[in-house]
């Protein structure tokens, strides 16, 4: 008797081939979070690339489904395997709990990366002026600023301005580099009194911007510590962004340009986890409840993002709604910024706010001890 299955044609032989290379590589970076960069790095390139990977897999479950939908299941089964790694990317249905405003117990913690306001010159007042507005606008009890840059004195002695107009007169700053006119570094400041402050030593080199530091605060007679991360940075020149932009070629100028990139990568994740390993380290010994926000470079299928949230509660994971991207630069936009809080915080809410005023969006949470 002839069998009545139909043979899939030869198009669809490829399709499916290239379904298949999709699904493992899915599969694969599902691994990130996992294996260590100093294990086997090449894992790290997928978790990075998950949500293009899961982009794509999408777009076979839309051509089987007109095609032939029976073999849109695998590649659907193969996202919702991974259902813990989507919904770190993606938020849906976590709505904010409800916050009275007579309720002084919640902590609103702020995160941004100002991108050392973009040179901060006497003409781009308007810029300075933003920015303040933006953070008023949330006004945070405690703000962790990354790449942060001041003037000694003048319109752009930023940090006074914080001081005076955001009324968060506490603040620990430490200088990557400075003189007598001007400063840039990593600065923690708090409507409320910080009882003691750090630094941990995650670079050999002073004028590295990557750092991170501490402060403990005290709100209310409760103390708990806030860590401001700035991790390793990938460290593109203009060259690299010009060629992410235009995509890749075939001569041999591309090629070395691809290299180069996939060299500066690993090199970041390497670093990424040796500071992370201390970070975390660090953290063990915290006898009060803590907080750890600031710019981490890293994606959420990152092995350092989940070595130093293990155990932790992240605030997108908890309350955050839609894509997550908190990147906006010239590389693929993705959430590199984060705010994770020790169990004795329940996330109260989660929000980026969608100003392009840096590279990077601005985050906070209210988290309630």
């Amino acid at each position: 008797m002839r069998s009545r299955k139909k043979s899939l044609g030869f198009i669809s032989t490829v399709v499916l081939l290239f379904n298949i290379m999709a699904i493992v590589a899915l599969l694969l970076s599902y691994l990130a979070p996992i294996v260590k960069p100093q294990t086997f790095w090449p894992i790290a390139f997928l978790g990075i690339g998950y949500p293009v990977i899961l982009a794509v897999n999408i777009l076979f479950i839309l051509f089987w489904l007109i095609k032939k939908p029976k073999l849109a299941l695998l590649s659907l089964i193969s996202i919702i395997v991974g259902w813990g790694a989507l919904s770190k990317n993606i938020g849906v249905g976590r709505a904010a709990s409800p916050h009275p405003d007579d309720d002084t117990s919640a902590i609103r913690i702020m995160s941004y990366n100002v991108q050392m306001f973009q040179g901060l010159k006497e003409d781009a007042a308007h810029r300075r002026e933003e920015t303040v507005a933006i953070i008023d606008s949330v006004s945070p009890d405690v703000l962790c600023v990354q790449e942060f840059y001041t003037r000694a004195k003048g319109l752009s002695d930023m940090k006074q301005l914080f001081e005076r107009k955001l009324d968060l007169q506490y603040s620990y700053f430490i200088p990557a580099a400075e003189n007598e006119y001007d400063a840039y570094g990593i600065a923690i400041f708090s409507k409320y009194p910080i009882i003691d402050s750090g630094t941990l030593n995650i670079n050999k080199h002073e004028r590295i911007v990557n750092r991170i530091v501490y402060a403990d605060i005290n709100k209310s007679g409760k103390n708990f510590r806030v860590y401001n991360v700035h991790l390793q940075s990938i460290g593109f020149d203009q060259q690299d962004y010009d060629y992410i932009k235009q995509g890749p070629g075939t001569s041999q100028a591309d090629v070395e340009s691809t290299k180069r990139i996939g060299r500066r990568l690993k090199r970041a994740y390497l670093k990424r986890n040796e500071q992370v390993d201390i970070l975390y380290s660090h953290t063990q010994s915290v006898s009060i409840p803590y907080v750890v926000a600031g710019d981490f470079n890293d994606t959420p299928l990152s092995y350092s993002v989940n070595r130093l949230s293990s155990g932790m509660t992240n605030a997108f994971v908890e309350k955050g709604e839609g894509l997550g991207v908190t990147y906006n630069g010239a590389f693929p936009n993705f959430q590199i910024d984060y705010i994770l809080a020790s169990q004795e915080f329940q996330v109260k809410n989660f929000q980026i706010v969608p100003h392009k005023l840096s590279d990077h969006f601005p985050i906070w949470s209210d988290l309630q001890l």
